[in-house]
């Protein structure tokens, strides 16, 4: 092979990874929409615990869902999802739920979330309860682009009553 040769294939190959090394990385996939549907699914997993609407809770899950919680045998499948709301959900007036993300991780299929929890509700003698805590979600992307929950972990940190209006601490 000659010189002149060696040296064009040599130039060619620095030019060729030059090339590679300066090309932008591809748009992550937050930046496609993940981010905008995640906070969508969330926006129906609080709409569904304001409504008391079990039946829209289940529809938040993969087939192959799996609920774990400690304070709970674990449930598997959006109808055994929507029963345990429906049982639990049952005696609590007034829910709420606050979900505070504080981190996400994406892949093209899946995403996981990190983050904290307030439920709030009254409960069956008229005391208002708090209960605080920590989780994580394996969200799926489905076909049709939508999100679902296929893993939820929940860890209790703690339950309060609420603390008494300062009006009837006057009284």
């Amino acid at each position: 092979m000659s010189r002149s040769l060696s040296v064009a294939i040599v130039a060619g190959c620095v030019a060729s990874i030059a090339t590679l090394a300066c090309a932008p990385s591809p748009r992550p996939v937050a930046a496609q929409g993940a981010a905008a549907g995640i906070d969508s699914l969330n926006a129906r997993v609080v709409d569904a615990y304001r409504r008391h609407d079990p039946r829209a809770y289940g529809a938040l899950y993969t087939d192959s869902a799996v609920f774990e919680w400690p304070a709970f045998n674990t449930v598997r499948g959006p109808a055994a999802l929507a029963a345990m709301a429906h049982d639990n959900w049952t005696s609590l007036r007034d829910m709420d739920l606050v979900l505070d993300v504080s981190s996400r991780r994406f892949a093209a299929d899946h995403a996981t979330e990190f983050g904290a929890f307030e439920q709030s509700w009254t409960d069956s003698a008229g005391t208002r309860m708090t209960e605080y805590g920590r989780y994580v979600t394996v969200l799926a992307r489905q076909k049709d682009g939508r999100w679902l929950m296929d893993r939820f972990f929940v860890f209790e940190d703690s339950t309060r009553a609420a603390a008494a209006s300062r009006a009837a601490v006057k009284r």
